[in-house]
């Protein structure tokens, strides 16, 4: 693992209180790279979010076309742009998902899919991960992801490509957005994957792109002391010192108490 990369995953996991592990996104983009990727292979088909779930709770894997049940997520990442049935929204005009066949297609047209061929992905927890991924998603409660754009905020201000429809959530939202706009978006999860993947209902998910990743870490550090009670910041105290991170914390301080 990178010291730069190291210090980032560190910062992340010291800074946040979270419940899964954070999820590192790599897209593999030919046959030998693929080979090489060091994870375990899926024999079977299962949805990308599913994969997901499954570096939350530790996996590291890898997949290709065939491995995806689910052709959304094959289509937002490029490894199979292919989209018969609903390249204008006609299958959510038949399925009712939206008003009409005309609102069905301008949806249509506002998603971002990657332009880019893929050959396939590996999904993994960051700590698991050497360098730098593409993509950062992280799945938490609503405390935790304000913290987030609270760190990212104070690098980069309002984020500037948060665009949400509550559907193809970690696939699209998560995942396809953050890797094309290289920005954060923010999703709260779609009702697929919370039935296939098992989310939680008081939990949402973000997405970042390896480019702000850093910032967002430094901003998540560096806010502390303003956004955090005392007692969160007993505990991010404990958790800076065991990896080293040098942080003065300031009690009885914080920003909605006139600091």
């Amino acid at each position: 693992m990178s010291r730069e990369w190291k210090g980032v995953v560190d910062k992340l996991y010291c800074s946040l209180e979270l419940g899964r592990r954070i999820v590192g996104i790599k897209l593999l983009k030919s046959p030998d790279e693929f080979e090489q990727a060091d994870a375990v292979r899926l024999k079977g088909a299962i949805n990308y979010c599913q994969m997901v779930a499954a570096a939350v709770r530790g996996n590291r894997i890898k997949a290709k076309d065939e491995n995806f049940l689910c052709r959304s997520g094959a289509r937002v990442l490029g490894i199979d742009p292919a989209d018969p049935k609903n390249s204008r929204g006609e299958r959510w005009a038949q399925l009712g998902l939206y008003k009409d066949e005309d609102l069905s297609g301008n949806i249509r047209k506002e998603l971002v899919y990657s332009e880019e061929k893929q050959y396939g992905v590996l999904v993994s927890p960051i700590e698991q991960m050497d360098d730098f991924p593409d993509v950062v998603q992280i799945i938490a409660n609503p405390y935790n992801c304000m913290r987030i754009v609270q760190g990212y905020a104070y690098h980069y201000g309002m984020p500037k490509s948060v665009n949400l429809i509550g559907n193809q959530a970690v696939c699209l939202e998560c995942t396809g957005r953050p890797y094309v706009l290289k920005d954060m978006n923010l999703s709260l999860l779609c009702i697929g994957t919370r039935h296939r993947a098992g989310w939680n209902d008081d939990e949402m998910a973000v997405g970042i792109p390896g480019e702000q990743i850093a910032d967002v870490a430094d901003g998540l550090i560096r806010t502390i002391n303003l956004m955090e009670n005392d007692q969160n910041k007993a505990v991010i105290e404990k958790k800076l010192r065991e990896k080293n991170i040098p942080l003065e914390i300031r009690y009885h301080y914080n920003y909605y108490m006139d600091c």
